[in-house]
């Protein structure tokens, strides 16, 4: 049986959505799989604001330090066949160099593929990827067919009604607010939004949306990456404790939204299950809001 090892939250949500959860043998600390924890965080479990997570990050990129660790003594006792990793972000995730760094330690032949998408159809190529390294690619061809057919019949609903894209902000991290990027904009487009601020298939940063000239979304959504819904909700009250925020018709309207950001920032199948949840949000009288998403939202009330 193939041994494979996820360095990456996305990379187990693929392989669990491909029903290969038992290849898995060991996940990072994020992961929602009873498996040994394989990669471990300085910042896990430490009661951080979005500002204080921020200054630390933003140190970490500036000395190129991870906050991340990997378990090479787990990691020599599996002796993986396959490692999943990335080299989008090698400060909030385990890089590609740093796996290779421990490997290059031991005697292992072990496979690693950097999964780096910057679109939603990079993600699908992704998935793709997966399933084939695993040696299941017709797992990998039925699911990127679902989740297809899933987004094409968001998208031909809202043309068979004639529904324009709404106005929106959707902002990654609080405290400071930043924009979204990557395939955030997809998930968007697709939902019946578009997000004037958004930086399509690049990195997301910090924007001074008091600065924009005419600003004033119909819609606001803040999804912060690693942060529960809860935590997420009382750093959203500090930002919008600024008059400003009170100003804007998505404020003055009651659509202000925080969501779980695991929909949304992690690039997997559950990307998918973001659109449609986007899309009750932007239409809720033609999408009803996902059942098994309960208490992965909620509506801002002041």
């Amino acid at each position: 049986m193939t041994k494979v090892c996820s360095f990456l939250p996305a990379a187990t949500n693929i392989l669990l959505s491909l029903g290969l959860e038992h290849l898995i043998q060991a996940v990072t600390f994020e992961c929602p799989i009873d498996r040994p924890r394989i990669i471990h965080s300085s910042l896990h479990e430490k009661d951080l604001s979005a500002d204080e997570i921020n200054k630390l990050i933003s140190l970490h990129k500036k000395e190129n330090t991870t906050v991340n660790s990997i378990d090479e003594e787990l990691l020599l006792k599996i002796q993986p066949d396959i490692i999943f990793t990335q080299a989008i972000c090698n400060v909030c995730q385990i890089g590609e160099d740093d796996v290779n760094k421990a490997l290059n330690k031991y005697p292992l032949e072990t496979k690693v593929y950097s999964l780096n998408p910057k679109s939603l159809e990079d993600v699908f190529d992704n998935i793709d990827t997966v399933a084939k390294a695993c040696g299941y690619p017709e797992k990998g061809d039925e699911l990127i067919a679902s989740l297809r057919e899933i987004n094409k019949g968001v998208v031909e609903k809202l043309s068979l009604h004639h529904r324009s894209l709404k106005n929106c902000s959707f902002f990654e991290w609080m405290n400071p607010t930043f924009n979204c990027g990557h395939w955030i904009p997809d998930q968007l487009k697709i939902s019946g939004g578009f997000d004037i601020l958004a930086n399509p298939n690049g990195y997301s940063f910090p924007v001074d949306v008091k600065g924009k000239n005419d600003y004033n979304p119909d819609i606001i959504i803040f999804s912060a990456c690693g942060m529960s819904l809860e935590q997420s909700l009382e750093e959203v009250k500090k930002v919008l404790s600024d008059p400003f925020w009170k100003t804007l018709s998505a404020y003055q309207n009651g659509e202000i939204w925080i969501v779980d950001g695991n929909l949304f920032t992690q690039p997997g199948p559950d990307l998918v299950k973001g659109v449609l949840l986007l899309a009750s949000i932007f239409n809720s009288d033609l999408f009803a809001f996902p059942e098994d998403l309960e208490g992965k939202y909620v509506q801002y009330c002041d």
